[in-house]
Order: C-alpha cells, then sequence, then structure tokens
C-alpha cells in the first residue's frame, strides 16, 4: 500500500502540496535550479531520458532546455567516471519496491559481487551561480545490500573537483551488516537512519549555509512529514567546513569503495532557493501543465 505523506512549500505566491502521490504546482521563473536529474527512462537523450538497458555512461549529455521553466538540466557533459557495467538505470517502478512517488526511471548501482571494488561515476556541471545558501536533495533506496569489508559505502550526490560536498547513501556504520542511511560530508559519513530498512524510499533535503572563514552550516531534513522553508530541520551539523567558496559544486559525484546489493537514486536536484529545489516537477510533467499552467499531476515517490 501506498504511504500517506504530506510535502508542502512555496513556490513564487503559489503553493505545492503533495497527498496520496498528487501534486498541485505552478512554475517559478524566479526559483534557482542549478542542476537536476528525474532519470526519465526513454530513448530521448534530448529529452533526459535514459535507455535502461545500456550503461548509463555509454550515453551522451542531454539537450538543454528540458527541465521545466528554468531551461537548463544543469549539465554539460556526459556521465563518465571507473569502472565498467556497474551503473545503470532502472525502469522496472512498483514492481520491484515500494514506490510511492516517481514518473519515469530511477538510478541503479548495481552490485558487483562479494569482492571490493573501487568505483565512481561523475558528470561536469556548467558554470554555477555564487550563493551563500544551496540546497540539495535526493531520494534513495538499498535493496538486497551485503556488507562485505569494512567501511563499505554507496554515496551520491554534488562535490567538488576533489569529491568533498554533499552526497546521500548508505554505510554499514555499525558493521551489523544492516547498512545505515547517511549524509557523506567531508569525507565523513553522517548516520540519518541506523540500519535503514531494504525496501523503504527515503528521501533527504539538506541546505547548506558557507561561511567562508569557518565551518559551514549544514541542516538535514529526513523523510519530513511537511516541509516548508520554516520546517526545523531533524539535523544540523557545524563541525564540517565544505568550501571556502560561494562556488561549492562542479560535478555530481557516485562513489563505492566496494558493495554487493544494489542502491537506487532518484530526483537529484541542487538549487539555491528553497522553492528550487522542493517543488520542480519531471518534465513529462510540465509537458500537460503548460509553461504557466496549474495541475494536479500524478506522481509516485521511488529512489
Amino acid at each position: 500500500m501506498r504511504s500517506t505523506r504530506f510535502i508542502q512549500g512555496t513556490v513564487g505566491a503559489m503553493a505545492l502540496t503533495v497527498s496520496m502521490g498528487f501534486l498541485s504546482y505552478a512554475p517559478s521563473a524566479s526559483a534557482t535550479l542549478v542542476a537536476y536529474d528525474p532519470f526519465l527512462s526513454g530513448s530521448n537523450r534530448g529529452a533526459g531520458e535514459y535507455d535502461p538497458g545500456i550503461d548509463i555512461r555509454q550515453q551522451g549529455a542531454a539537450a538543454l532546455g528540458w527541465v521545466g521553466s528554468s531551461g537548463v538540466d544543469g549539465f554539460g557533459v556526459a556521465h563518465a567516471g571507473a569502472t565498467t557495467s556497474n551503473f545503470q538505470p532502472n525502469a522496472v517502478g512498483e514492481d520491484s519496491v515500494a514506490v510511492d512517488y516517481e514518473q519515469g526511471g530511477r538510478l541503479q548501482w548495481i552490485g558487483v559481487g562479494n569482492f571490493p571494488l573501487d568505483r565512481n561515476v561523475t558528470r561536469q556541471l556548467n558554470p554555477t551561480p555564487s550563493s551563500t545558501e544551496w540546497y540539495f536533495s535526493i531520494m534513495t533506496n538499498r535493496l538486497g545490500w551485503s556488507d562485505v569489508t569494512t567501511n563499505t559505502y554507496a554515496v551520491g550526490g554534488f562535490t567538488d573537483e576533489n569529491g568533498n560536498g554533499l552526497q546521500v547513501g548508505y554505510d554499514d556504520t555499525a558493521g551489523n551488516n544492516i547498512p545505515d542511511l547517511v549524509l557523506r560530508v567531508g569525507g565523513t559519513n553522517v548516520v540519518l537512519t541506523a540500519d535503514a530498512p531494504s525496501s523503504a524510499n527515503q528521501f533527504v533535503f539538506v541546505k547548506l549555509t558557507i561561511n567562508q572563514t569557518g565551518n559551514d552550516t549544514i541542516d538535514v531534513w529526513i523523510d519530513p512529514a511537511t516541509l516548508t522553508a520554516t520546517t526545523p530541520s531533524d539535523l544540523t551539523l557545524t563541525s564540517f567546513n565544505v568550501s571556502d567558496s560561494l562556488t561549492p559544486f562542479t560535478q555530481s559525484k557516485y562513489e563505492s569503495p566496494g558493495q554487493s546489493g544494489p542502491v537506487f537514486w532518484d530526483e537529484i536536484r541542487l538549487g539555491t532557493t528553497f522553492e528550487a529545489v522542493s517543488a520542480i516537477p519531471e518534465p513529462a510533467s510540465l509537458a500537460l501543465l503548460g509553461l504557466g499552467g496549474l495541475a494536479v499531476l500524478g506522481r509516485r515517490r521511488a529512489a
């Protein structure tokens, strides 16, 4: 059965409400979306779709202009990275996990057998704006995980060229063969949900406030029942220096030093305003709206 979840935000003068997977939304040109990939399934890369039968690194960069009123997807090149045949989109959808918020495909980090294998996949960002505040959100799920090495993790998100940034995924920090939902920042995996269930889709929303002369402030919301710009965060970190620059991100990055079960990611977003990251529908939905329309859209949440 699909869970009931309410996520509320504000876009200009319009309100966002999600209830039982239905969204009411009016696009806002003022919302600053820097990068967005919903991992849609299909053969039209120009429309942001990925062929689910082909390694994602073998598929070219999507043409710009397919992400709603913002007009860009934010990525300048196709995915690239080390090691082959480990990174594919998956369009199975509701048949494989308890999906309740998704339109299109999702990203699958495929299991690699019972041995350590360092893997990383990156996609470069177009030049980003300067901002003291950054917002990052992602959906994730883990399925069939089997921890086979110490300090094993699999995370995805946005980083600088050295791999430092904000990433979300899984790490068996307790060594009990049950992975925890984690936020990776500054080379450290911070536990968000201990012993994360294998079939649960989890939504993580992060606000980064840059301090150019000291440690930054990182606020994290984990599966919020409601989400507005004033909703109290579930966790606040003040001991990490993500960046001394107001342009801290240069790439999306997915990586793991070795794990033997698949991890899923979806709806990865980066922006400089709360509205940009919390309330942008998929491109397929925008085709139903038109650029200025208001409608009720069916969405199913998954990762």
